[in-house]
């Protein structure tokens, strides 16, 4: 095979690399301020650049020389390591967490100063998307096993550093991935831990990079601590503070570097002071921002089903008046948005010619998601079935099943606006190139939003409805079965709809009302599955929606 002539990055988008003068970067690179790995070895500093050395960085201390010594894993060659460092920007950051300054990330890899045990974690989620010759025949949700493995061999927990928050989340990210939600808790944990111990959003910083390295890193665990804790049943490790500030423009933040210097920009000036503070036009800002409905959102639906089960102390319960108060919160939220943040087609395109367009369509995944678990409840109250004639006066659950009241009605009809918008949104995002988002959280989403399509079937009355919820659960199946090619969790995921599907033809009328039982459903996203042999997880077969009681057509 003769050697590549062309930077990583447009290799991957698989576009003509375009250099301008000999050593300087392509131009791609050159405009979108990337470090480009078309630059001669003698560009590089450090170990990488030395032909007779190993072919993995050098360790960051002396504990984690002792532990590589013990492992049989290598990292791979240099150029593929920026090729997987590469695609772990494309595919996981910023979507999982952000907890990295790519420009010094990237330029540490090169020098070979990055920790092992941080290349180690980000290889475990990247690797499943290279086409590199190395991983032909293994299976792609088997690749990062043996890296994350490895990571974890190198985690010292002695260490109360960034790093060790770093890759305790990269760890955590990685057992989520595998379905291993008590696993991911206990690195979420740590990594908590660390932040508080090292007082992470008020350490001393040496530059505004590291500085916004922090505070996103804060933040980052400030979300995924809700997130993990919902899907265990725990208590939070976190309490987000006020007086933290939002992190800066992302855009901003990639043209910064360590030195204090700037990546000139033909198009753009240098930023402002002013422009490197927190910022509204941040998209991890607006994460931030939505996180904190999520949390009440979760409160209010564990009342609701605590509720329906007459528990002690909460029979004057207020249902109504909480949903009411928290999509009030989603609408300020919508209405206080930048105008270049609303989820437009000219946006995304915008967003995505920048190389934000998976964060911007995760923001949104966020918006959609969190509306249609708000007003999930409600689509019990509207699960009325004209041809259902068997409702005796002492059944309990009769008052739902008589027509839904004026405020189910509408706010039902919201739940499935939010369930529309969230499938209409990716499948934008899917047809739009780089913009694409594959993590695996799209998978529990969407499984969500297919329960409210089902709905529209199962209660539907009108027939060009019908026939676009069917439209909807098709285009759903064909992503899930995508992500089913990555993710191991993804069979949960299907296995989920199942049951769900199997509720609905054995309890129609109470299938949707929120009890124990659907508050698992809604949050419990990844809950433990036992530990399936390499075979099992190799025989992937794609879900038809014949299998699970339906036709499409």
């Amino acid at each position: 095979m003769r050697p590549s002539t062309a930077c990583v990055a447009c290799r991957n988008r698989r576009r003509k690399c375009e250099v301008s003068a000999p050593g300087a970067p392509c131009n791609w690179c050159r405009h979108k301020n990337l470090l480009c790995s078309i630059l001669s070895p003698s560009a590089f500093n450090g170990l990488w650049s030395n032909p007779s050395a190993e072919v993995s960085p050098k360790p960051s201390s002396d504990y984690d020389q002792d532990r590589a010594m013990s492992l049989g894993v290598q990292l791979p060659p240099m150029q593929l390591c920026l090729e997987l460092v590469d695609l772990y920007f494309r595919y996981i950051h910023d979507l999982f967490h952000s907890l990295f300054h790519r420009p010094s990330l990237m330029q540490d890899v090169i020098d070979g100063t990055i920790p092992k045990v941080i290349l180690f974690a980000i290889i475990s989620l990247s690797a499943r998307f290279s086409d590199d010759p190395m991983f032909v025949g293994i299976d792609p949700r088997l690749r990062g096993r043996q890296y994350a493995q490895a990571a974890q061999d190198l985690l010292d927990l002695r260490e109360v550093s960034l790093s060790t928050i770093q890759a305790c989340v990269l760890l955590g990210a990685f057992a989520i991935t595998e379905g291993e939600a008590s696993t991911e808790a206990v690195f979420y944990g740590i990594a908590c831990r660390n932040a508080l111990l090292l007082d992470l959003p008020n350490m001393q910083a040496s530059s505004p990079v590291e500085k916004e390295v922090n505070r996103r890193a804060w933040w980052t665990l400030c979300m995924i601590d809700v997130w993990s804790s919902n899907g265990v049943r725990i208590p939070r490790a976190l309490t987000p503070r006020s007086e933290v500030p939002y992190p800066m423009e992302e855009t901003v933040f990639l043209r910064l570097r360590r030195d204090g210097t700037t990546a000139p920009n033909d198009h753009l000036p240098d930023p402002t002071t002013m422009q490197m503070q927190e910022s509204e036009s941040s998209l991890l800002t607006q994460m931030v921002k939505l996180n904190a409905i999520l949390v009440e959102i979760s409160t209010v639906n564990q009342m609701a089903a605590a509720a329906f089960a007459h528990s002690p102390g909460v029979n004057d319960f207020n249902h109504q008046g909480a949903v009411e108060k928290l999509a009030r919160s989603l609408d300020e939220w919508h209405e206080s948005l930048p105008v270049d943040l609303r989820d437009t087609d000219a946006n995304m395109k915008r967003h995505t010619s920048m190389g934000l367009g998976p964060m911007f369509v995760a923001v949104w995944v966020g918006y959609y998601h969190y509306g249609q678990l708000l007003y999930y409840p409600y689509l019990h109250e509207d699960s009325y079935d004209d041809d259902d004639d068997d409702v005796g006066v002492d059944d309990k659950d009769a008052v739902f099943r008589a027509p839904a009241s004026t405020a189910a009605r509408y706010y039902a009809n919201k739940c499935k606006a939010s369930a529309i918008g969230l499938c209409e949104l990716l499948y934008r995002a899917y047809s739009t190139p780089w913009c694409e988002v594959y993590y695996t959280m799209v998978g529990h989403v969407l499984v969500i939003a297919s329960t409210v399509q089902l709905h529209t079937l199962l209660f539907g009355v009108d027939d060009a409805q019908i026939r676009s919820a069917r439209g909807r659960l098709e285009q759903n199946f064909e992503i899930l079965t995508k992500l089913q090619t990555y993710w191991p969790t993804l069979d949960v995921c299907f296995t989920r709809f199942r049951e769900f599907h199997k509720a609905c033809q054995n309890y129609k009328q109470t299938s949707f009302r929120m009890d124990r039982w659907m508050l698992q459903f809604l949050f419990e996203f990844a809950k433990p599955v036992r530990e399936k042999d390499p075979d099992d997880l190799a025989e992937l077969r794609p879900w038809s929606m014949k299998e699970l009681g339906f036709s499409p057509f």
